[in-house]
């Protein structure tokens, strides 16, 4: 064999090789996203139950800052947190349009920004934010509204 076609076997069989590893990869990522989904791609109807885990890890964190820290929201403001969030799931199981499902999203936005401001911005942090955020961009994404690489949160949200 001569040292050109030696050459030019080991690119063919480099770049092969390459594309290989890459289509590995995309399909081990696809699937990890898909498993940290909240709900089944092929669910059919959305309730409080198949957020339910989500919710109550969002409870937790805000109720086991409020027993160790000294923020200035209570247990009632946590309260109703959760139960804006459990509505939206609600509400937007219900809708039978994209603008529809986008108007309850916002008035749901508007409801935290308001409940966050009253707390002197303490109630939503970082954390919070991010389990707030996936619970909403799921909920709408499970109705087709969305895609779950869409923050439909962020336009709307003031936390």
């Amino acid at each position: 064999m001569s040292l050109k076609k030696f050459f030019l076997n080991k690119c063919l069989k480099s770049i092969l090789f390459g594309f290989f590893l890459f289509g590995i990869h995309s399909c081990n990522s696809k699937k990890e996203n898909q498993s940290e989904l909240p709900f089944s791609e092929n669910s059919v109807g959305l309730s409080n139950n198949k957020y339910e885990k989500e919710i109550q890890e969002l409870k937790d964190s805000m109720i086991s800052y409020l027993n160790y820290g000294d923020p200035s929201y209570n247990k009632k403001d946590v309260d109703d947190c959760i139960n804006i969030i459990e509505n939206y799931v609600d509400e937007i199981s219900k809708t039978n349009s994209k603008t529809e499902g986008m108007n309850i999203v916002e008035a749901t936005i508007k409801k935290l920004n308001s409940l966050n401001q009253k707390t002197n911005f303490s109630l939503i942090e970082t954390n919070e934010r991010e389990q707030i955020a996936l619970i909403i961009i799921a909920a709408s994404a499970q109705k087709g509204y969305n895609s779950m690489e869409e923050d439909i949160t962020e336009v709307h949200r003031e936390w």
